[in-house]
């Protein structure tokens, strides 16, 4: 009774959210993914049962929610941080991330690209953000990014693709593609095994 009294401020928030439907596929993402046996429950009561368990769900949630100018809001806020801190050492720095994001962890992990697609995993310990003041990356569908992964500067990473743990990619990606190794490289494409640069599949492209 206590905790589910203490999921009010957040519970409300979610409820009147703009993005609530954005936050539902979240939801069913992350209840798929953790126990599929909870899909018959409500968004509300899932959501709480991720706020509770999971804490880096908590910086996806603040994330959606953003900032609030009402008193209420801002009151509401402050109560379902103190009550669900989030992860410290993970950071958001997006101006736009599409539905059913679902994040591993979430440990030392800073999430700052321009755009990031539809269903896409991120793993402990990645870093997406500047190279330079060129720009940040833009990130596709269906992208499944592996712990410790670097994904640097201006770069547009394709529709359905793995980006292999510790990898490090500073140019573009195609779609359908698996890249691994520092600097990475395509090492699977539309489900055949090759050895290809980026540069080359960069140069290919153009």
């Amino acid at each position: 009774m206590i905790r589910k009294f203490s999921a009010l401020a957040p519970v409300i928030l979610f409820k009147r959210s703009s993005v609530k439907q954005i936050m539902e596929m979240d939801i069913h993402r992350w209840v798929h993914i953790h126990n599929p046996d909870r899909s018959a429950k409500s968004p509300a009561e899932n959501f709480a049962w991720l706020l509770e368990t999971y804490p880096e769900f908590r910086n996806l949630f603040y994330y959606r929610i953003g900032t609030y100018s009402s008193i209420l809001g801002r009151i509401l806020l402050w109560l379902a941080k103190m009550l669900y801190p989030p992860v410290d050492t993970m950071r958001f720095g997006l101006s736009k991330i599409g539905p059913g994001f679902f994040i591993e962890h979430g440990f030392v992990t800073i999430i700052g690209a321009e755009t990031i697609g539809e269903n896409c995993w991120v793993n402990s310990g990645v870093a997406i953000g500047y190279r330079d003041q060129s720009g940040v990356p833009n990130i596709g569908n269906n992208v499944y990014i592996g712990a410790g992964a670097k994904i640097l500067g201006p770069v547009k990473i394709g529709d359905n693709v793995v980006i292999g743990a510790n990898a490090v990619v500073l140019r573009d990606v195609p779609s359908n593609c698996t890249v691994a190794g520092v600097p990475a490289r395509i090492i699977r494409r539309d489900g055949v095994k090759v050895k290809e640069s980026l540069s080359a599949a960069t140069r290919q492209a153009s």
